[in-house]
């Protein structure tokens, strides 16, 4: 993804105050926490992360990949 190309839309979700606040302290390491946020929608979108489910599943997100 161009770095260069216009943002005109937005990308939500909803999450608890204190998730908020936890990702927030800890994407400031990295830079601004809409900077990291983009770039982990990015990373998803081009296959360049894995997401590991948890212990205990919460929800139905996560499905058996397949290996190439």
């Amino acid at each position: 993804m161009s770095a260069t190309q216009p943002k005109s839309v937005h990308l939500t979700t909803r999450v608890s105050p204190r998730v908020r606040t936890k990702f927030i302290v800890k994407a400031n390491e990295y830079g601004p926490h809409t900077e990291v946020l983009r770039e982990l929608v990015e990373a998803f979108i081009e296959d360049r992360m894995t997401i590991q489910p948890p212990v205990t599943r919460k929800e139905k997100l996560y499905v058996t990949r397949s290996q190439d």
